[in-house]
């Protein structure tokens, strides 16, 4: 009695895997990931069209009046500025030095080169 509610039951498993394995898109085989990431995968580079650059609607006039109304504005603030160089020395001019000798000046390290 027992074994025939095992094989009954068994018959029906059966049935049930037949008729999934018709359903599912995949059948029986069920893919499984790898652990890690994923492989690339090789991809189609399209070229990119560079769209044609709008002309400017404003005329070469147009473009003038600007240009001459931007000179007086940085005059403006050119005569706002008081000009250092004019009314003091010129200052010294400091000579720079090689550049392991200055290094090596700037951690108090003598020289092994010069010595």
């Amino acid at each position: 009695m027992v074994k025939d509610i095992l094989s009954a039951i068994e018959n029906e498993i059966a049935c049930l895997e037949q008729a999934k394995a018709l359903l599912s898109p995949l059948g029986t085989v069920v893919a499984k990931r790898k652990p890690g990431r994923p492989a690339k995968v090789a991809t189609v580079v399209t070229p990119k069209v560079q769209k044609a650059r709008k002309r400017s609607k404003m005329c070469a006039e147009g473009w003038e009046r600007i240009r001459q109304e931007q000179i007086k504005r940085w005059a403006a603030l050119n005569a706002s500025k008081p000009n250092m160089n004019a009314t003091g020395a010129p200052l010294p001019k400091v000579k720079k030095k090689a550049g392991r000798a200055a290094w090596c000046d700037t951690f108090s390290i003598p020289d092994p080169a010069a010595a």
